[in-house]
């Protein structure tokens, strides 16, 4: 673990390696470190990963990586599923707690800043920790924060438990994206992170039509109860199904193991590349919590992308909080109707899923030549989707104009929203590699802080500008931020060129597929799971 914010040097470059022996354990070579007097290098047996080794992530079996991705979507499904649920059953909340209105939409609010916040420490100290243990500790607070959902009194109480809850809740929309980075190669993370986009509409909507009738017909605490209790039938299943992805905890462990069976009887001691350098734990985690700050305010990728979606995720909260206002005051709507409307949620999830698809056949097809960038064909089209629909549900945003004109709208801003989301996942954890979480982090806290700032003036927005300004002022916004995937496609290259961060993370990456590639030619081994389709045009630009 380093001292520094920034990412360590390559592989290449921290020691030359030795030859694998025969004694040695699969998968491990001598090496040397500089010793305490700079004449004298230390003997050392780096450990890493045998080729085809099931203990390397991005080498799980199939099964294995359908279990962790479930367990990983289950927790997406509680998170955005939670955000709707509020919104729905706000109404009768405040009525009972005799709380005013902007109570509700203060929870929302604070709800989204508890998951900006948060990702800075969690995000880098599952990367420098585990991921393990912090889906088993999210979990748990999840669940108890629910509870105090449930049981509160008093507006304090909601509000708080609302805030806490986004605080666990930070785990699903920033560590997950960085399990998916760790157990699938850059060449397959395109449908499971569409996946986990699909899941966070998809739950939106399905939570905010679900809980309009039980508030209805149960009473609000019932949003809440039945949470708990599907949420703690899925506790198991993390248990016992999620095991740590992290690579370089997994190494650290097992250079752990051979220290305490083997000691210095191979003739070195034996070091994982991640224990080099090892600081204390507070100085550690102060440098976690700085890198997704350094990245959001020095890497133009992640400052535009973050950005970007930060917009998609404000017209987000928009659709959650103001949904329930727009539906009630332009069209008498009641609560259970309103829920219906939110079936435009899980309508523009599937469109985007179908997106997905197609963006997937467009990357196998072009990264050979566009690298990385070929992630960026249809985000180009869903940013002028999301412009698009943002001006037709504004413009449609009227009494005397049939509502289904307003939820067409809705499906097409959902539509674009989340090929936005995914992009900047996907786009995002390739151009930052072991780091992806910290990138993630960054894009997180910016996009939750802009959403849940809008989200508590959602209904002053309204009756101030009226729905149909409001909506189109957003509308405006989305068109000058629809270039980015535009800028990123023809000038990615440059950017990242100049970003020694992302070059380098991308570079490790890259040298870890193909020393596993060359090491399974030379033993004869099944190629798949190894390919790099993007690593053409890497090629040629290293020559």
């Amino acid at each position: 673990m380093s001292s520094s914010p920034y990412p360590d040097k390559p592989v290449s470059q921290r020691t030359s390696q030795a030859t694998l022996t025969n004694s040695l354990p699969d998968g491990c070579s001598y090496g040397s470190i500089p010793g305490k007097d700079e004449s004298a290098a230390e003997r050392v047996i780096w450990v890493d990963f045998p080729p085809d080794s099931r203990d390397n992530p991005f080498y799980f079996s199939t099964k294995r990586k359908v279990c962790i991705t479930m367990c990983a979507l289950i927790y997406c499904w509680y998170c955005s599923m939670t955000a709707s649920a509020f919104a729905i059953q706000s109404g009768a909340m405040c009525e009972d707690l005799h709380c005013p209105h902007l109570g509700a939409e203060a929870g929302i609010g604070l709800y989204a800043w508890g998951a900006g916040v948060m990702p800075l420490f969690v995000a880098p100290v599952s990367e420098e920790f585990g991921r393990r243990p912090v889906y088993l500790c999210a979990l748990f607070m999840l669940w108890m924060f629910h509870l105090m959902q449930g049981l509160a009194q008093n507006t304090a109480t909601a509000l708080i438990a609302r805030f806490l809850t986004g605080i666990a809740g930070s785990v699903g929309t920033s560590v997950v994206g960085g399990t998916v980075a760790d157990i699938f190669t850059p060449a397959h993370r395109g449908l499971p992170m569409m996946m986990t986009g699909f899941i966070l509409y998809f739950s939106t909507g399905f939570g905010g039509m679900i809980f309009a009738f039980v508030t209805t017909h149960l009473g609000w605490r019932w949003t809440w109860w039945l949470i708990l209790i599907t949420l703690g039938a899925c506790a198991p299943l993390f248990v016992f199904l999620m095991p740590e992805t992290r690579g370089s905890i997994i190494l650290r462990r097992r250079a752990k193991k051979l220290r305490q069976e083997r000691g210095l009887n191979d003739g070195g001691r034996y070091l994982s590349h991640g224990e080099m350098n090892k600081v204390r734990f507070l100085t550690a985690l102060k440098t976690s919590m700085i890198r997704p700050i350094i990245f959001l305010l020095t890497e133009p990728i992640v400052m535009f992308f973050s950005l970007w979606v930060a917009l998609a995720w404000s017209v987000m909260y928009v659709q959650i909080a103001g949904l329930p206002y727009m539906m009630r005051t332009l069209y008498g709507f009641s609560t259970e109707q309103v829920g219906l409307v939110y079936l435009t949620a899980c309508i523009g999830a599937c469109f985007g899923y179908l997106g997905g698809y197609a963006q997937e056949f467009l990357y196998r097809r072009y990264a050979p030549t566009k690298g990385v960038e070929a992630r960026l064909y249809t985000p180009m089209v869903a940013g002028v989707l999301f412009a698009l629909g943002c001006f037709i549900t504004g413009a449609t945003a009227s009494a005397d104009i049939p509502w289904i004109a307003s939820a067409i709208g809705q499906v097409v801003v959902i539509t674009g929203v989340m090929i936005i989301y995914v992009t900047a996942f996907t786009y995002v954890s390739e151009c930052y590699g072991t780091y992806a979480s910290s990138a993630m982090a960054s894009q997180s806290f910016l996009r939750n802080m802009v959403g849940g700032g809008i989200a508590f003036g959602t209904t002053s927005m309204f009756k101030g500008m009226t729905v149909r300004w409001a909506l189109i002022l957003m509308g405006g916004i989305a068109s000058l931020l629809a270039l980015v995937p535009f800028v990123a496609y023809y000038y990615g290259p440059a950017i990242r060129e100049r970003s020694p961060y992302s070059r380098e993370l991308m570079r490790q990456e890259r040298e870890a597929l193909d020393s596993e590639r060359v090491q399974r030619e030379l033993r004869g081994m099944d190629m798949t799971g190894a390919e790099d389709i993007e690593g053409d045009v890497y090629e040629k630009e290293r020559d």
